[in-house]
């Protein structure tokens, strides 16, 4: 059952119940932590890890107390498409597969750009960052996308895959 902490979620929430409850057919789909934009326009974790990267950070702190789940929004749309394609209404987790947390993605990160070897990671609490992201989240974000499971129409990928894709899509020359 959802128990939204903050305002913005308590109005994401609000607004997926509004639909619920007054649409006949309906489409809400839940997605994580999101990438897919490229730096222009995304202003996720994965953007904003690039981005201190870019500018030549030697370590970077990331959260040790935040678990959840990316999506690749191609990936995403990709499934909603499919849905609507054979019309199975409702709600949905729509996420990449694979459980992980911010501390996980982070080295994968670094692999996937060759900078194990260069750039540090500094674990650190969310409070760490609480003057910047104030808002009340919960320390886990995880979903499962067992609605799609059970219609045998899942087709996100495991995140690391969605992540190398993402970085080989948009990123190529990024860091030069």
């Amino acid at each position: 059952m959802p128990n939204p902490l903050g305002v913005y979620a308590r109005s994401k929430y609000m607004g997926e119940r509004y639909v619920v409850e007054h649409a006949n057919r309906y489409l809400v789909c839940r997605a994580g932590w999101m990438m897919g934009a490229g730096p222009e326009k995304d202003k996720k974790i994965i953007q904003k890890l690039m981005k201190q990267l870019k500018n030549g950070t030697q370590e970077l702190r990331i959260v040790n107390d935040r678990d959840g789940t990316p999506t690749y929004t191609h990936d995403f749309a990709r499934n909603v498409k499919l849905l609507l394609e054979k019309e199975f209404w409702g709600r949905y987790n729509m996420v990449c597969g694979g459980q992980t947390s911010r501390l996980e993605v982070a080295p994968e990160l670094l692999s996937l750009l060759n900078l194990t070897d260069s750039v540090r990671l500094q674990p650190v609490e969310s409070s760490y960052f609480s003057e910047e992201y104030f808002a009340p989240r919960p320390a886990c974000e995880r979903l499962v996308n067992r609605k799609l499971d059970l219609r045998g129409l899942n087709i996100m990928r495991d995140w690391r895959v969605a992540l190398k894709e993402y970085l080989s899509t948009y990123y190529q020359g990024y860091l030069a």
